[in-house]
């Protein structure tokens, strides 16, 4: 991932400021969000000229991960890009079907592209002609065949719109090598917005193009259940606020993502791009991923996640009560490539079933269990067991109510599972040898009463390592901060104070001792210094190795610590002094309990 990619979803200027997130200007509604949390599970669709170059331009392959922002990086002009147009025709375009892959993946809602940075409408639009129906040889609005797909299958039509930049209208912003004096792609708001010429010239772009196209979206393709906004970075609150309001009065049950500006702003919250670790500030959010790096098509993107991750991913993201937005880069001529069809089909075979544990469901009650995540409704929890015991012997932490039944959600017959109570927060359930599924296997268990669960993280002694992940822990002091949670950025960063620490609570049962595992990165020539962790009384030290950079990681064994017996008790990372720039960037903690010969 590129840093300014990631500036695109505001994700390092939000990793960087630790201030609590203002709250709503307006509570939300839970008539108009109730098909939102019952959905879950969404397809993102990103297409547009983009995907006619798909990375490529002249022969070049055009530096950045997403392919959809080649106009930008390539710094193609407005007059070669707009003849692309006259080359788009996407004659395998079929509306259902792309419904029908959706539906068929158990997706509830489609959010598609109707104008990206790019500028360029995926539907034809009366504000500027610079669109698919009026430029392209396909002549046809995409949109209107989209939303009658959409309203035969009763998915959800929902449209992204580009708001705040558009790189073809001369007034916007992003395009500096057409317009010298725009504002540029990666210029903060701050250093814009008392420019007089720049401000103004800006709002001319709103109001002649973006405004009105938003008011054609919400009135010319019937019932829009999203408009999904983006880059509401670069936008001000004022101007925040009017999409909001344009949104409202044309269509008041229609959601607005908080992308149309900032946390405050919209029905809920968004993830970074692809960001697998998150701090939730919000009740109802929703996290964003591809299925390779780009969002739309890109020729030489290969790198494809696992069927696998992508699942234990989207269960994470409803284990902490969010909808999972998955996307989809058709190819130039309208397809769905292989890939994404493969992992879409067997990403539906799982959901049809287990669907039962996703859909109307809300977050963990129990935290996040080593063996996996759980999710819960009506006196259910559904427990998403990625890394199956080998002792056939499964805890269920921190569930206090009396069980019932615990049952295979995908054996037909529901045959109970043994269970027993092993004190009065702990559960044991007796699973077969092998998990039926490779992915995941869902168990459920029944309970009696309104749920009460301690969510604090409990030891497991045995078949598991104990991970404390950086942004499952607690940080305090002036500059420590987590990283943006994306691959490989889901560390504690800018430890440069020897006062500022991270802590963890945790929950231990039994005696034992525990091999202590630090996971770090620590560039060369600039991170140093030596640290402590401390745990039941006992504290081990540890000097920073150099691992190459700040986000290649190495382990290092500290030694041995003793958990005295059941309790709660607190993991601290903290220096001893700081001889770098920085410290390190910590990763995660592990406890390993040892068998008594090995201890």
């Amino acid at each position: 991932m590129i840093k300014r990619d990631m500036y695109m979803d505001n994700a390092e200027a939000e990793a960087a400021d630790q201030a609590t997130p203002l709250s709503p200007k307006e509570e939300l509604k839970d008539r108009r969000l109730a098909w939102w949390r019952e959905a879950r599970f969404g397809m993102f669709i990103h297409w547009g000229l983009y995907s006619l170059l798909g990375g490529v331009w002249k022969g070049r392959t055009v530096p950045g991960a997403y392919g959809e922002h080649i106009m930008l990086r390539g710094e193609i002009p407005v007059k070669e890009y707009e003849r692309l147009a006259e080359a788009f025709n996407p004659v395998s375009f079929n509306a259902e079907a792309w419904v029908q892959a959706a539906k068929d993946a158990g997706m509830k809602y489609i959010v598609f592209t109707a104008k990206h940075h790019d500028g360029f409408a995926l539907y034809n639009s009366a504000a500027d002609d610079f669109n698919i129906v009026k430029r392209s040889p396909f002549g046809r609005d995409p949109m209107k065949e989209l939303a009658a797909a959409c309203r035969k299958e009763r998915i959800k039509l929902c449209f992204y719109y580009s708001h705040s930049m558009d790189w073809h209208h001369p007034d916007s912003q992003g395009n500096t090598h057409d317009y010298p004096n725009n504002i540029g792609a990666w210029d903060p708001l701050e250093s814009w917005v008392n420019d007089e010429d720049k401000f103004t010239r800006y709002e001319r772009y709103l109001e002649e193009k973006a405004f009105p196209q938003v008011r054609e979206l919400l009135t010319g393709y019937g019932d829009v259940a999203i408009v999904w906004f983006d880059c509401g970075h670069k936008v001000t609150d004022e101007q925040g606020q009017r999409f909001v309001d344009t949104v409202r009065s044309l269509q008041p049950d229609c959601l607005v993502n908080r992308r149309v500006r900032r946390d405050g702003f919209g029905d809920y919250g968004n993830s970074g791009d692809n960001q697998l670790h998150i701090r939730i500030n919000r009740k109802d959010w929703e996290s964003i991923h591809t299925m390779n790096d780009s969002w739309g098509y890109k020729k030489t993107d290969h790198n494809w996640k696992s069927v696998t991750s992508i699942l234990h991913n989207m269960i994470d993201v409803f284990s902490l009560n969010g909808n999972y937005l998955l996307n989809v880069g058709p190819t130039p001529e309208g397809e769905f490539d292989e890939p994404s069809k493969h992992i879409l089909r067997k990403i539906g075979q799982w959901l049809k079933t287990n669907g039962e544990s996703v859909y109307g469901t809300t977050g963990s009650p129990l935290g996040k269990p080593q063996w996996g995540r759980c999710t819960t409704k009506d006196g259910l929890l559904y427990l998403h067991v990625f890394e199956w015991p080998a002792s056939g012997r499964l805890i269920v932490p921190g569930l206090r109510n009396d069980v019932v039944s615990a049952y295979l959600l995908a054996d037909p017959q529901r045959r109970p599972l043994p269970h027993r109570r092993l004190n009065s927060e702990d559960v044991l359930i007796d699973v077969p040898a092998d998990p039926l599924d490779p992915n995941i296997t869902v168990i459920v268990v029944e309970y009696e009463g309104a749920i009460d669960a301690n969510p604090v993280k409990r030891l497991l002694e045995r078949d598991y390592i104990n991970r404390f992940g950086a942004f499952d822990g607690d940080i305090h002091g002036s500059a420590l901060r987590y990283d943006t949670g994306k691959r490989d950025r889901d560390v504690v960063t800018d430890w440069i104070n020897p006062a500022d620490y991270i802590q963890w609570t945790f929950r231990a049962e039994t005696a034992g001792t525990c091999q202590v595992t630090v996971v770090y990165g620590a560039a060369e020539g600039e991170a140093g210094g030596t640290y402590g962790v401390e745990l039941c009384g006992q504290r081990l030290q540890g000097m920073v190795q150099p691992k190459g950079g700040w986000y290649d990681f190495g382990s290092a064994e500290l030694g041995t610590v003793r958990i005295p017996g059941p309790g709660i008790y607190t993991l601290t990372v903290k220096p001893d002094i700081i001889t770098g720039s920085a410290l390190m960037n910590l990763k995660e903690v592990r406890l390993t309990f040892l068998n008594e010969q090995e201890a």
